[in-house]
């Protein structure tokens, strides 16, 4: 088991953190064993509590962290998401038509809908939030890369604030699969309930299928 998530904390290193190793030869030590030693090493030296965790500890935050095997296209796109829902009070006050048109295209169709559809707060959500995330979007200046980097960078302090409720070290781990990360701890810079992260990363129960009675 100490061996399985070290591995995956490994694979789980954005490339930008391993910046002595150009990108082609980072991912041909990744696929072999003496290559992973010796990434493996290395990481240890620098993050020696991502890297040499408690097998007990890391075996039970794996069946309520999924993200700790995920790929890093698959935490990337929640990560947007989170962002996305965190200016969804700010998007969802927006009625101005050009306004709307510039926010559903920045933030994407599927992301702008998340927005205007998740209700993490489950009733009106707090007004201290809703105007910070109208500051966002202003200090954008219209500006769509600009308010997608700023919604990730937001959707980042709201994974890592989740991470560091549960344990410090999560969010050390999930640090390093960023190229950059706020500094922590994030948890009281979050805008999201606590609950929310939980809520989307909890299994989606599955249908019981009907048996046909037979002929």
């Amino acid at each position: 088991m100490r061996r399985q998530h070290a591995r995956a904390a490994l694979d789980g290193l954005h490339p930008a953190r391993c910046a002595a190793l150009p990108a082609p030869l980072l991912e041909r030590a990744r696929m072999s064993a003496l290559g992973r030693r010796q990434l493996a090493r290395a990481a240890l030296r620098t993050q020696p509590r991502v890297f040499a965790p408690d097998q007990e500890r890391w075996a039970m935050w794996v069946e309520e962290e999924p993200w700790l095997h995920w790929p890093q296209a698959e935490l990337d796109a929640f990560t947007r998401v989170l962002g996305a829902i965190a200016l969804g009070p700010a998007v969802r006050v927006t009625v101005e038509r050009s306004e709307v048109l510039f926010l559903r295209e920045a933030l994407g169709l599927e992301h702008w809908r998340r927005a205007q559809g998740a209700d993490p707060w489950r009733g009106p959500a707090p007004e201290a939030v809703r105007n910070m995330g109208r500051a966002l979007i202003q200090r954008c200046e219209r500006d769509a890369g600009a308010l997608r980097e700023a919604a990730y960078e937001r959707g980042k302090i709201e994974f890592l604030g989740h991470a560091g409720r549960h344990d410090p070290r999560l969010a050390e781990r999930l640090a390093l699969a960023y190229a950059t990360a706020p500094a922590l701890p994030c948890a009281k810079e979050a805008w999201l309930p606590a609950s929310t992260v939980p809520a989307l990363l909890a299994p989606v129960p599955v249908e019981p299928v009907a048996e046909e009675p037979a002929l």
